[in-house]
């Protein structure tokens, strides 16, 4: 069983990384804020402690450690602060305590202390108290190192701490919530150009539509006109593949019955009759091939050369006047019998067969052809006796599926075939009255 592999969406994906990318900024602007905010309170601590040494110097003179202190000691009242003093030696042992410092049991706190001080610290001790201290020592006296350190319990700060982190905890998530919101509305927006290009190739799939609009962003016109000129060459490659068998079932129809009224001749010979068959093979053989080739190419696409007008002639005279031998038609051709016209031998007998056997199909009695040779063109004139083509019809019958003559059968496809090759070479076709009543069609063609 052949495993299939979901491939991600690409919006999914997108999604998902602007996600992760707004998390982690605020993530790491929330620690910012928390450390500015730390440190901000260390530095009120900081200062706050500049003004409570009048206290801590109280406390020291009280217990004897200093002597003959300003007489502004005296004013001021250690009991109105929750600041705590503790002196301690090199080998961690307490020297002295604050009286507020033995109340709380705070014995052993120097053993419980860093071994740097540098700035206000938190610490916590083994009853799970927790205090801020900060080291005061400046002096070294015989060699012996005291720490005077200061303390103050931390409980109103971890308090403030724990209600900044549970702030920024919510409008962390809630400045998420709302970013994502509102990603996930930009991404429907943003995205909507590319539902709409979905959209609109399901409606070219199911024939509803034949191009995509031009209206998309900058960014999607690269691919939508790389797209619609991708639909515009597959359409008319489908289109030329469409005309080229509708021609080929055209022109093979006369050539088959040619080979049928060839087959109910009696009065040819077998040698004969071989050859002529022969002949309506190889030129069946030769329409499949330029059909092909006109559907692969185009017009444009086929090699331009000079052929004998001649023997084109010849065969088309022979082949119709045996399929419309019950006419008697009177064929006349004036033209120099060496004259070669400036276009490609099957675009030359495409375009001939079309329009003689019509001439034949719609004559009473005669066909005529005459070639001009003039300095920069040639004009070839193919004229019938028949019915004529009214004015009204006359620029309307070179369209494909247009028919003037509604009672016969066919497909109003010979005609269209001669415009689109006469124009491939620049040249012109037009239909006007003949000179023997009935319809002549004219054709321009440039020598180069």
């Amino acid at each position: 069983m052949k495993t299939v592999i979901l491939q991600p969406r690409l919006r999914r994906r997108v999604l998902v990384t602007s996600v992760a990318i707004i998390v982690l900024i605020t993530s790491a602007l929330a620690g910012v804020i928390n450390q500015l905010y730390s440190q901000s309170y260390m530095a009120s601590y900081s200062s706050e402690l500049v003004a409570q040494m009048p206290m801590v110097v109280a406390q020291l003179n009280r217990a004897g450690l200093i002597k003959d202190v300003d007489k502004w000691i005296d004013s001021v009242d250690p009991s109105d602060s929750d600041y705590m003093s503790v002196v301690c030696d090199q080998n961690d042992n307490t020297v002295w305590l604050s009286d507020e410092a033995k109340t709380v049991n705070l014995a052993d706190i120097c053993r419980n202390l860093p071994e740097e001080i540098p700035t206000p610290t938190l610490i916590k001790l083994p009853d799970e108290s927790s205090y801020i201290a900060y080291n005061l020592s400046r002096d070294r006296e015989r060699g012996t190192i005291y720490q005077l350190v200061v303390l103050r319990p931390a409980g109103p700060y971890e308090a403030s701490l724990t209600q900044l982190h549970k702030r920024t905890t919510f409008y962390l998530g809630l400045f998420v919530l709302i970013a994502i919101a509102f990603l996930i509305a930009a991404f429907h927006w943003s995205f909507q150009p590319l539902r709409r290009l979905a959209t609109q190739l399901d409606q070219m799939t199911d024939a509803k539509r034949d191009s995509l609009d031009s209206d998309f962003p900058v960014e999607l016109q690269d691919i939508t006109l790389a797209l619609n000129r991708l639909i515009r060459i597959s359409n008319d490659q489908k289109g030329r593949y469409r005309h080229s068998m509708d021609d080929l079932a055209h022109s093979l129809k006369t050539r088959l019955a040619a080979t049928n009224a060839l087959l109910d001749d009696r009065d040819i010979s077998r040698a004969e009759l071989n050859q002529r068959v022969l002949e309506q093979i190889s030129q069946m053989d030769n329409l499949v091939q330029y059909q092909l080739k006109r559907a692969m190419m185009g017009q444009q696409g086929l090699q331009k050369d000079k052929t004998e007008l001649k023997p084109a002639i010849d065969s088309f005279s022979r082949m119709l006047s045996k399929i419309y031998a019950d006419k008697q038609v009177k064929f006349s051709e004036s033209f120099d019998t060496s004259l070669k016209l400036p276009i490609n031998r099957d675009d030359l007998m495409e375009l001939l067969g079309n329009i003689l056997e019509n001439a034949y199909r719609f004559c009473i009695s005669e066909v005529r052809i005459n070639v001009a040779e003039y300095s920069d063109h040639y004009i070839i004139r193919i004229e019938d006796d028949g019915p004529g083509v009214t004015p009204d019809m006359r620029e309307a019958i070179f369209q494909r599926g247009v028919r003037a003559d509604q009672l016969n059968p066919g497909q109003g496809i010979g005609l269209s075939v001669c415009h689109e090759i006469v124009e491939s070479y620049q040249g012109q076709i037009h239909v006007e009255t003949a000179s023997i009543e009935g319809a002549a069609f004219i054709i321009n063609l440039p020598k180069s």
